[in-house]
């Protein structure tokens, strides 16, 4: 909390300079590091007002201008674990904790929520590329509007599986989706409130028949005639438009963060390369604004997933999706200037044969590290190699089964769809810890027991990747928090197991103790040591502190183009 009150009554939030400051000016731990909860819904939020981007210029801003701060520096949002905790943008979830089938299969719905096929039109869509409108469930007593999106007619249950499925992943990963069900509406049944209206280029008007018949000339058809649709609840007056992968909203002061330097955004870059999400971007957030009885504050979303897997909404994903920016610059120097004899790798990548429900959607020539969305975003761009593999990790608690069960809640009328996205899923995902959980020194978990028995993990080899190191170099040391200083005790330990016996001398007398930890590996000399920190507790030692020493090093997990 107390980077919340200290920036809450000095005007200095956005500056990194600032942030470092702070740090520096005081002890290393505080008594309540490390934080679990980031309170940033401190400050009653009583002007906030709605945001809508242009998705044009937010294209040609992110392509030719480069905004945002683009420095090599460490995320600022995170604990002195190195995690980041709880707050109005993240919430951990599967990344920490086993997630139930239920939990899973729910996401952000509620439960028992039930549709009748019978709807009235209230409102057109006047944003995204996907057809669809704003409707009324007329069984519904609630009379909750939803917007209500169809598939293409050559691919079924594509964009509505991938939109399911998309919002089932974000939401087990830990951040805040909206609630997103499969509907089945009968076209026959469909009634146009006097009332609804459409916004066109002339302005807004009432929105008439030819309105629909357009939308539905352009939705596929299920065996009886009727048209499965995707149905997102809709938030009325508390949505507050979109937010940037860079800057601050200027009307939160509870977000004091960059955006490009939050982990969260920055390592949503794994994630979204995992679900190939190329059209993630600023148009599909969300911010919305939250009520706890008379304080008001925001939270961050990401939405729309119609553009997972291998779907792009109204057709599949393109053989460039995930390869290259809608404008690249080096691709297309080098086939100018050979003469068109340079071809694009991805361009020999072979058509996949699947059912028309998964539209392009591989494991095949998938890099995680060249990975692009259709252009650029700082917060992407930013993302270093301590972000991924904080991603990476989360990815990795994804079993096979719970892939599946996720991938099931498309309703996918043909099974074989589940197993082809499930295997390509699980494919990928075997990439992405191949790749990132050997970024770093891949130590995690570490604890001192009352006794001084010291265990950590190494992620990598407990997800099977990388092969197994020679050893661990130990270097114990008193702390002194206060200072911010270390006294060495004893001589570098080697230790081929995860688990080591802390030197008596280094406990006896000590508030805080830490060990570094330098994991030798063939494979990988240049990993960094990491330093561990723990304090004594009441009930013994408490991990109060992870650094992991990359700050001093080139660590950008950048793309080069």
């Amino acid at each position: 909390m107390r980077f919340r009150v200290i920036a809450c009554t000095c005007a200095m939030v956005a500056s990194l300079g600032m942030i470092s400051t702070i740090r520096g000016v005081g002890p290393r731990f505080y008594p309540d590091d490390p934080i679990a909860v980031d309170n940033d819904r401190l400050v009653n939020v009583t002007t906030a007002h709605k945001i809508d981007l242009d998705d044009y210029y937010d294209f040609l801003k992110n392509t030719f201008a480069a905004p945002g701060d683009r420095r090599n520096v460490h995320a600022v949002n995170v604990n002195t674990l190195d995690e980041v905790p709880d707050s109005c943008w993240f919430t951990n979830r599967i990344g920490v904790r086993d997630m139930s089938t239920s939990q899973l299969v729910r996401g952000p719905n509620r439960d028992n929520v039930r549709f009748s096929t019978e709807w009235t039109v209230v409102r057109g869509k006047n944003r995204g590329f996907q057809p669809g409108f704003k409707a009324i469930d007329r069984s519904d007593p609630t009379q909750t509007v939803y917007q209500l999106e169809v598939d293409p007619p050559a691919h079924p249950e594509m964009s509505s599986g991938a939109e399911v499925v998309g919002s089932k992943f974000y939401h087990a990963f830990g951040y805040d989706t909206v609630e997103m069900y499969l509907a089945e509406i009968d076209p026959a049944a469909l009634q146009i409130s006097p009332k609804a209206t459409i916004k066109d280029s002339n302005g807004r008007r009432p929105f008439v028949r030819h309105d629909l018949d357009l939308i539905l000339q352009n939705a596929a058809r299920m065996p009886n005639g009727h048209i499965r649709v995707t149905a997102e609840r809709q938030l009325g007056n508390d949505d507050m438009g979109r937010f940037e992968y860079y800057g601050t909203r200027n009307d939160d002061p509870n977000d004091i963060y960059p955006h490009e330097h939050r982990r969260e955004l920055r390592g949503s870059r794994v994630f979204a390369a995992w679900l190939d999400h190329d059209d993630s971007r600023a148009l599909n957030t969300m911010v919305v604004r939250h009520h706890d009885g008379g304080h008001a504050y925001l939270r961050y979303y990401l939405v729309d997933f119609g553009s997972t897997l291998g779907s792009a909404t109204r057709f599949p994903h393109d053989a460039q999706s995930g390869h290259e920016y809608t404008v690249s610059k080096r691709p297309s120097l080098l086939t100018a200037f050979s003469f068109g004899l340079y071809v694009q790798p991805w361009l020999r990548l072979p058509d996949p044969e699947v059912p028309p429900a998964v539209g392009r959607y591989s494991a095949e020539g998938f890099d995680p590290r060249t990975w692009v969305a259709e252009y650029p975003k700082t917060a992407y761009d930013n993302m270093r190699a301590d972000d991924a593999f904080w991603a990476a990790r989360i990815v990795a608690r994804f079993s096979d089964e719970t892939i599946r069960t996720i991938v099931s809640t498309g309703n996918y009328s043909d099974p074989t769809t589940v197993d082809i996205l499930s295997d390509a899923i699980i494919k990928r995902r075997d990439r992405i810890k191949e790749v990132w959980l050997t970024g770093i020194n891949p130590i995690v978990n570490p604890n001192l027991s009352p006794e001084g028995e010291l265990r950590f993990e190494n992620a990598a080899v407990t997800n099977d990747v990388g092969g197994r190191p020679d050893g661990y170099a130990l270097r114990w040391s008193r702390f002194d928090n206060a200072t911010d200083t270390h006294t060495p005790v004893g001589d570098e330990v080697m230790v081929r197991d995860t688990r080591a016996r802390a030197p008596s001398g280094v406990l006896e007398g000590s508030d805080y103790v830490s060990v570094r930890i330098d994991t030798r590996h063939p494979r990988y000399p240049t990993w960094v040591p990491v330093q561990v920190y723990f304090r004594r507790t009441a009930a013994g030692w408490q991990t109060v502190g992870l650094a992991r020493g990359l700050d001093s090093k080139e660590t950008s997990a950048q793309r080069t183009n």
